[in-house]
This record gives structure tokens, sequence and C-alpha cells, in this order.
């Protein structure tokens, strides 16, 4: 999705959203000017007017607070702006303003790329105004941007009592960044703006000109919801209310209208998933880079074409390589990178290949080149098995709270599924939309599609063979995906233990084998071997193959401080937006071995998994007291040590592999704090504040997920698109938005 797409959209959502929002404000303030603002508790129609008050005084802090550089121009000198260069000297700049002298200043400069190269030598353009004299409150630019969708400036002046200076970020898309205020001691003497970067230049400048309000509608939306709670808390029958829909109103499976708000959820996050995929990665990754299009491009092109190595670059350079695994060797002796080779690709005897699993292409892309005669994007293909992987959790969260928490209240239900979403780590691929994601999403999708399958196999007193054998088959093509998901299969006895039998055997075996054959035989003609995947194949700038000649200790050291980051790294918190950023590690030398130590997400950082506490006491009580998921949630805990385990041995740490386990400790947590809050030594009073806890762990876990969402998960991934970040950053960050 463009820049120019997302700017539109931004622009129609801010006048829908905010016309919409100022009829309720209306019809609030209508309501206190007649007198009949009383909320009754039971009367929706009067939580209708509270949130509308809520808007109201939204929109009053809107107008005032929140855009308070609107009223900068009261304490400011006269405006100004230039016009020309003279025709004598161009490096003078007339402005309407005969006093103020400018001039344009060119700087060379020296860029660098990203392999520490020097680039071309650029001019970098400065505006100096002089002789102002006045008291400078706003700078509004008209920017001419080059390639980049952002324009980065350095903005210094010499005021009352000293010289400072700050960088300011215009984005393409988001024209009020246009307009910045300034903060200065007194008259200013001196100004300059700087141009920084090699692209774009500057069409006027304007001095003191006033900055117009803009309304978002996202950040009234944001503030009314605070609002509209200080009501609710203040009312003491809409109070009473609250209390009972929080602590009394159980989940019913035939409730209609509960039944509409959770299928309106599960909408409303494929929406949310859609525009986080589709505005994800920049447009570098998506359409110029050749390297990205291993997978949903060569990968597809081999496949209908009936081969397995990939068409493209020039592996046959590589013959001659005398590291051809070590990248850094290969830079320093010309072997050119996305020219010959490209970052992890996989290469073996003269040949490129894909080593990431080959399910995802088969299933979808290919067939959709077949049908459309296009290539998919590779955002594209993942936004469709996480959507599908949604609509399958939310089927699998209502089951189990069906099946083993009949007394849930309608809020802890409906908690618990977004709690689901955000914590089980999908904004990983959904903001880091590379092919690397493709493969985590597939099998994240098969994974849930087994799960649940399997559950219901085992529904009813009787075997259903029909579900067991796709929940089977979705178990093993989650390995063609990911072949570290193997291990999820230890469900299936598990969960089949009162069910053992031949025929449930059979069963079983059969979809294992269908889809083991082929990807056995595929792994086979191109590396000699069956359960060779090409993991030791890769080219990538850790040296995976490498790790074999390790001595034991030093490998089990590497990989115990792997498994710990995974569970314990916490995340870096701020009042600044995003609120939420993944720790930032990167690649280094630990130990004098370089590991793969990407940025984590550490499982506690979603407060929700300290539920697991209960599990553990579980252990030391009899059998019959055991929670009815003892042995389900003993079956997941070890999937998630064996998950870890395999990627802390194998590649590292990083916050995208989360999602190889995340759901494994997410879903037993929140059944445990069901069983928490609803123990049967426990007083209603008890209960109550049990429940109190547990919604506030679910809301922190979703907030956490949720602004992750808005980070970057990996070192080499993006925000996303820049203005759509922009525009976040301006309505929720309150403190940082200019």
């Amino acid at each position: 999705m463009s820049s120019a797409t997302i700017s539109s959209f931004i622009d129609h959502f801010n006048f829908l959203s905010t016309t919409t929002m100022a009829f309720f404000a209306l019809y609030a303030l209508a309501a206190l000017a007649v007198g009949k603002f009383s909320p009754n508790a039971f009367k929706g129609k009067h939580f209708i007017k509270a949130f509308g008050l809520a808007l109201l005084f939204a929109f009053v802090l809107e107008a005032t607070v929140f855009n308070y550089p609107s009223h900068l121009k009261h304490f400011a000198g006269a405006e100004f702006h230039t016009t020309e260069v003279s025709p004598q000297d161009s490096t003078i700049l007339f402005t309407t303003d005969p006093t103020v002298s400018a001039k344009r200043v060119f700087k060379p400069k020296e860029t660098i790329d990203s392999r520490g190269n020097k680039d071309s030598v650029m001019a970098t353009d400065e505006i100096v105004f002089e002789n102002l004299n006045r008291k400078i409150t706003s700078l509004h630019i008209k920017p001419i941007f080059g390639s980049d969708d952002v324009l980065a400036l350095y903005i210094k002046a010499t005021d009352e009592f000293d010289t400072r200076g700050f960088i300011k970020v215009l984005h393409r898309g988001f024209p009020h960044d246009n307009h910045i205020p300034l903060q200065y001691f007194g008259k200013v003497s001196k100004l300059s703006v700087q141009l920084l970067g090699a692209t774009g230049e500057f069409s006027q400048i304007t001095v003191n000109k006033q900055i117009p309000f803009y309304f978002s509608g996202l950040r009234i939306f944001a503030v009314a919801c605070l609002f509209f709670a200080i009501i609710l808390f203040a009312r003491k029958k809409l109070r009473a209310k609250v209390v009972y829909l929080l602590f009394e109103y159980k989940f019913n499976p035939s409730d209609k209208k509960q039944n509409f708000i959770y299928v309106f959820a599960v909408i409303l996050i494929l929406l949310f998933s859609g525009i986080t995929a589709f505005t994800s990665t920049s447009k570098f990754w998506r359409e110029e880079y050749i390297g990205d299009w291993q997978y949903n491009i060569f990968l597809v092109d081999a496949l209908l074409a009936g081969r397995t190595y990939l068409d493209a670059g020039r592996p046959e350079m590589l013959q001659i390589a005398e590291r051809p695994y070590d990248l850094q060797w290969l830079g320093e002796n010309n072997f050119r990178a996305d020219d010959w080779w490209y970052g992890d690709w996989a290469y073996h005897e003269g040949k490129f290949y894909s080593y990431f699993g080959v399910v995802p292409a088969v299933i979808l892309f290919a067939p959709y080149k077949l049908i459309t005669g296009n290539y998919l994007p590779n955002y594209a293909g993942i936004f469709i098995f996480i959507a599908i992987s949604i609509i399958l959790m939310a089927l699998l969260w209502r089951h189990c709270v069906k099946k083993y928490m009949p007394d849930a209240k309608f809020i802890f239900y409906l908690l618990g599924f977004l709690t689901l979403f955000f914590a089980s780590a999908l904004f990983a691929p959904l903001r880091f939309t590379r092919f690397y994601s493709i493969v985590s999403a597939g099998g994240f999708m098969f994974t849930v599609a087994g799960i649940l399958l399997l559950l219901k196999s085992v529904d009813r007193e009787r075997l259903n063979s029909f579900k067991l054998f796709f929940a089977c088959l979705c178990f093993a093509l989650a390995v063609g995906c990911r072949p570290n998901l193997v291990f999820i299969s230890i469900l299936v006895p598990v969960v089949l233990w009162r069910y053992r039998s031949f025929k449930a055997a059979v069963v079983v075996m059969i979809p294992y084998i269908i889809v083991a054959i082929p990807l056995c035989y595929y792994n086979y003609i191109r590396f000699g071997s069956i359960l060779d995947f090409g993991f030791k194949y890769n080219m990538t700038n850790v040296n995976t193959g490498g790790y074999n000649l390790l001595n034991p200790i030093d490998r089990v050291l590497n990989t115990f401080v792997n498994s710990v980051s995974y569970l314990f790294s916490l995340n870096r918190y701020s009042h600044l937006f995003p609120f939420v950023e993944c720790h930032p590690e990167g690649n280094f030398a630990r130990w004098g071995v370089k590991r793969f130590y990407d940025k984590g997400v550490g499982i506690i950082n979603f407060p929700i998994v300290f539920f697991w506490v209960l599990y553990f006491k579980s252990l030391f009580t009899k059998k019959e007291n055991k929670p009815r998921t003892f042995y389900l949630s003993t079956t997941f805990l070890i999937i998630t040590a064996i998950t870890i385990f395999l990627n802390s041995w194998l590649v590292g740490v990083s916050g995208r592999y989360t999602i190889d386990f995340a759901f494994f400790l997410i879903l037993p947590s929140i059944i445990y704090a069901y069983y928490w809050c609803n123990s049967q030594t426990c007083c209603d009073n008890q209960s109550r504040k049990r429940l109190e806890v547990t919604y506030t762990l679910l809301a922190a876990s979703i907030f956490v997920g949720l602004f992750l969402f808005a980070t970057n998960v990996t070192n080499d991934a993006t925000p996303g698109n820049p203005v759509l970040y922009r525009y976040l950053q301006y309505s929720l960050g309150f403190i940082n938005n200019f």
C-alpha cells in the first residue's frame, strides 16, 4: 500500500470518525442543555449519553491542549517567507521582509552505504536567516520530496540565551508535519534550516505562520474512552451496570447478542491484521529487491517448472569460492552480493535452493500463479495465513471455554480471545512481512487448525476419525512449513490415550505418510538426504554449519543464555509512543562466537503467563484434584521447552521465533486464570477480587502485544509505513507529538 493511499485513508478516517463523534458529542450537549442527562444503569441510551459527554471533553482538549501549537501565533513576531533566488547571486534568497537577510549554503557531505563503502559526495542545502530580532514560534516548510517518503531537517537558532538545534522529520502524505512549532528564549537573531539526506529540497520556508488545527479522530476516540471510564466509575447506577457486566454476566454460547459481539471482535481483529500486513514493510523489500523474491517468485517458478533449484543469480561462480558460506570472505574477495548470490538463499553444489518449508508455496503461492498468472506478494500470502489462523483461533478458544470453563464470564471470554491474538506473537509475521515469515504464518495456521480438529475429534464419547485424520494432516503440513514444529504431534497420543486402538493408529499414520513421502523426496533430490531441509547450506551472516565445530561446553552455554532470553528478555517500556519496544540486541560475538541474537520478546512481557505458577502448584495435588487441562498443559509445556531449546541450539534468539511456542504458553495461562477465579474454596468476594487481578493481567498482555504491532521485532525490520507510523505517533503519543 503506497504512502499516497495510506494518506488518503487517514484523511477519510479522520473526517468520518470526527464527524460521527461530533454528532454524539452534540447529542450529549443537547441533553445537558435541557437538563435530562440523568444516566440510568439499565438503559443503553444513557451509556450513549455518557460516552457523548466523554467525547465532548475530548473535543475540548483537542481544540486546546493537543492543538496548542495553533495558539502560539499570538506570541510571535511578524510573518514572512522566502520568495526567489537573487539573479545576481545564487546564494542570496529574497524574503517578503526586506529587513531579514537570507542566504543559501551548500555543504559537501560524504555518505557511506550499508557495507561501509564511501558513496558519492552530495551537497547539503541549508537556509540561514539573519537579523531576525523577533520572537519566533513556528516554521512552515514546503518540501519537495525525492525518492524517500521522509525528509530530515536540522533546525538551529540563536536566541537571547543560547544557540541550540534539533532534528525534525517531515513525512510525505502527512502535511501537518510541515508546520513546526518552535520554543525559544525571547527574540531570535539567527535561524538556520539544513536539509539532511541525499534527496529532496526546499520550495519555500515561512516563519511565524499560524499552525492550523489538526483534529485526529483516533486521538479523540482514545481520550474519550478515558473520560468514559471516569464517568462510569463516578456514576453509581452506571457503575452498578458495569460491575454486573464484569463480574456476573456469564458466557452463554446460545446468546445471539454475545455471539454478535464475538464475531464483531473477530472482524475487527481481521481488519487490524490486514492494515498491519499491507502497511508493514518498505517499498524496497516488496518491489525492488530481487533477493526477497526467493519464495513467492523464484520458488514458485521452480515448482511450476518441475525443478527444485532457483533460477537466479550466478551460483556457478561460488564453486570456485574457497569459503562459499562465509559472507565476509565472499565480500572481501569480490564475490558480489545481490548479483552472484543473495542472503538467506541455500547454496549446494552449484545451485541455489530455498531452505524454507515448501508447503505454503505448494498450497497457496503456486496455485495463485497458475490461476491468475501473477505472483502473490509475500505480505498478501502472510495475511491470508494469519487471517485463517485468527478465525481458527476464535473457534478453538470458543471450544475451550465451552468445554473447560462453563462458568466463565463473558468479559473474560472476550478478553481471553484478544489476549490469545495479541500475546501469541502474531505481530512478528504481520509486521515483518518478508519471506522469512511466510513459513511461520503457515506453520501457525496448521498448528491451530490441528489442535482444534484434534480436540473436536474427541469431543464426544466416540472418536471422530474424519476430524482426527485432518488434524494429523495439519500437524504433518506444519512440519512442511517449519520442521521444528514436528514436536506438536506429541499432542496426538496424549489426547487419544483413552481412545487408543489399531484403527486410531491407522487413521493417525496415513496423513503423516501422505505428507512425509513427497517432502522427503523433495529433500533428497536437493541435498541427498530425506531429512536435510538445507539449513546448514543457508548463506546467512551467521554460519549455521559452523556451530557443529563448537566444543560442547560453548554450545551448551550459548543455548542456555538464548533459552533464558526467549523467556525473560524484557521489552523497553516508555511513556513515549510506541510505549513498548523489543529490546535491541543485534548480532554480536558472545564469548568469541557470533550468534544470531535478534530483538528479543521474552514471554514474561505478557503478564498473563504468571498463572503458570498454578500449574506447578497442581503438580503436587492429588490426581482427582488436578484441573481437567492438566495433561494438555503438560504437553504444551513440553512442546514449548523442546521448541525453545531447538531454536536456541540451532539458530539463536529472535523476536519473530516466539510465534513457534507463545500460543502453547498463553492458552493454558488463561485457562489456569479461569480456574483460579472459579475455585470452589473462594467466596464471592474473593472470586471478584481474583477476577479484577485477572482482568488487569489480561489487559496488560493485550496492551503489550498491541503496541508491539507498532514497532519492529527484528533488527532489519522497519516500524512500517512512515506516514501511518507518524499518524499513530501524533494521535497516541500525547507527549512526543512534535
